[in-house]
């Protein structure tokens, strides 16, 4: 990742507050989105180790939380994300419990193609979110040199049902306008994520059936998935 963070940002910055209800009541609370701070890194990764790759439907599909090759590629993976500064986490006002977490990362041009994976179920499901970002061709068709991408949407069971995810990505804009990059885009594999991001704005750019993905290349056979389709969706911010 040749991306950095510009040094006149602050950080961490907080990018988006709004009420939600409570834990434990109906009182609406506020929360905030901000950036993921350094200090927490490794909470964020925890969490999302402890979540999306149970519930993400790709990687459940896959039982990829099965294969510890698979796990410890991800958490390394993700131990570079957070690495720009630009992961985003909610955290209730008042408390540092994570609420949810979006793994927002610069994609460039100019990154380096040269990832190496370990585990055969990571390796799949990395591949199909690869493909589907390839066919979006974001660079090209918005050119832009870097846009803003994600490896990565989780909120916290006992949190759902209150629109965390659609304010998380809200949040998206102001950092972009912030650091500079005008377009953000990302493969949303679940139905669950596919609704909040059109809430905010997202539009498709490329859509496939699960069925037709696993005709078109075995590995990407995901069995007994959650939903009928994935997408890659895109938001020019303006």
């Amino acid at each position: 990742m040749v991306w950095t963070r510009p040094a006149d940002v602050p950080y961490p910055s907080v990018w988006h507050t709004f009420k939600a209800k409570a834990l434990d009541s109906d009182e609406l609370v506020s929360y905030v989105v901000q950036d993921l701070p350094e200090d927490r890194f490794v909470d964020g990764i925890n969490h999302m180790l402890g979540i999306f790759i149970y519930d993400e439907p790709m990687c459940r599909a896959k039982k990829l939380a099965d294969e510890q090759a698979s796990v410890d590629d991800i958490r390394d993976m993700w131990r570079e994300v957070v690495k720009q500064r630009l992961a985003l986490v909610c955290f209730r006002e008042g408390s540092d419990e994570i609420v949810g977490l979006n793994m927002t990362f610069a994609s460039c041009v100019d990154d380096r193609k040269d990832y190496v994976i370990h585990g055969d179920r990571w390796r799949d499901v990395h591949d199909a979110v690869m493909f589907f970002t390839e066919q979006s061709r974001v660079h090209e068709s918005f050119h832009v040199d870097a846009y803003l991408s994600a490896m990565g949407l989780s909120v916290s069971p006992k949190y759902r049902g209150r629109g965390i995810a659609t304010e998380i990505l809200r949040a998206r804009i102001p950092l972009c306008r912030a650091v500079g990059l005008k377009v953000t885009s990302t493969v949303f594999t679940a139905p669950g994520s596919q609704a909040p991001a059109v809430k905010v704005g997202f539009k498709d750019t490329f859509v496939m059936a699960y069925d037709e993905l696993a005709k078109m290349e075995p590995r990407f056979e995901f069995p007994d998935i959650q939903g009928r389709c994935c997408k890659s969706m895109t938001l020019r911010i303006d």
